[in-house]
């Protein structure tokens, strides 16, 4: 059952998805030659694009432009995009709930109604019980002519996912997009301002889906200036300082969000640190914070901005693994400010 959100860009063709050139140039390849794979593994991190992706292919083989109501509405396409465990109910008969909506299985043994092919979709397929995951390598085993299934999913070795259902599908490992590609693609799909693409951009990691919510935040200029001033600020601070800072966050961010935001904000002000140190200034994403970003990678050298930056990411990884956060910015901020020298530079030192 779908639980897209309403409002979001619906890609619908090839051409509509941002980044994954590579993919895209495989899978054109394959509509051009009638040699589509009857499933598609599309793996990458969370929000990068792999349920856009597999839309996309659904809406070329579907031809869904023509179709009144768009792709969504199209009898042809089977989408399971919902939220909790899947269970066996939605992909075969034998446990079949009507409340659920029609299985998997009853999809595929029906003739395609609009055209010469059938897509499944099922978005987020770790969320399978392993009963259901076998269920569907079975269905994977004999798949049903001119249908074409595509499982996305951020945790492809997860239990519950057998090793023999990713083995039965062409795999298509999406990676981040370019911040460059996401600026124009966010500002044509929201209407936002350039500036407002720009830093979305900057600080959503290259996934699209996390730069389309950022964009929506009309404080996001005012939390990014508060995130990484807040860091400059412990330059030329001692540890107390540091630990205050790692305890406001931590108490202000018991959801994460927050916590997540500063660290991402810090991710993409080092990034800024390491390219103007290394001499690339092209490659910055982060103009609000320029200056202090040239400031920093001049004082740091390219080993020290990159030595900060890895801590940054280090942050992002282990916060996403339920790590306790104050643990974690305590270790970052005291081995940012106070690890080996040189040390950052004070507000307003040359």
């Amino acid at each position: 059952m779908a639980k897209l959100t309403a409002g979001k860009p619906l890609a619908s063709e090839l051409s509509q998805v941002v980044g994954h050139s590579q993919q895209i140039g495989r899978l054109r390849r394959q509509l051009r030659d009638a040699a589509v794979a009857h499933a598609y593994w599309i793996s990458g991190p969370t929000r990068v694009g792999k349920t856009s992706l597999a839309l996309a292919l659904a809406g070329e083989l579907l031809d869904a432009s023509r179709w009144p109501g768009g792709l969504l509405a199209h009898p042809d396409l089977w989408l399971e995009d919902g939220e909790g465990t899947l269970g066996i109910g939605r992909i075969c008969d034998r446990d079949f709930h009507e409340a659920e909506g029609p299985t998997l299985q009853h999809f595929l043994s029906l003739s395609a109604f609009a055209g010469r092919s059938k897509v499944a979709v099922i978005a987020n397929a770790d969320r399978m019980s392993l009963e259901a995951a076998n269920t569907l390598l079975r269905l994977l085993e004999e798949p049903p002519s001119n249908s074409v299934i595509c499982l996305t999913t951020s945790r492809p070795d997860t239990e519950s996912l057998p090793p023999t259902l990713r083995s039965r599908c062409q795999d298509l490992t999406l990676g981040h997009v370019d911040a460059r590609l996401l600026v124009p693609w966010v500002a044509e799909s929201t209407g936002c301002s350039p500036a407002a693409a720009e830093l979305a951009a900057a600080l959503c990691q290259g996934r699209p889906g996390l730069a389309l919510e950022m964009v929506e935040d009309p404080d996001l200029e005012e939390r990014s200036r508060a995130a990484v001033g807040g860091l400059l600020a412990c330059s030329g601070a001692g540890p107390g300082r540091w630990l205050e800072l790692s305890r406001e966050l931590a108490e202000r961010g018991r959801d994460r969000n927050q916590v997540m935001f500063a660290a991402r904000s810090w991710v993409a002000f080092l990034r800024d640190c390491c390219c103007l140190s290394a001499g690339a200034p092209e490659l910055t994403t982060l103009p609000l914070w320029g200056t202090e970003a040239a400031s920093w990678g001049s004082a740091l050298g390219l080993k020290g901005c990159l030595e900060r930056y890895d801590l940054a990411l280090d942050v992002l990884s282990r916060l996403a693994e339920k790590a306790t956060a104050r643990l974690v910015l305590d270790r970052f901020l005291l081995l940012t400010f106070g690890g080996a020298a040189p040390n950052p530079p004070a507000l307003g030192s040359e």
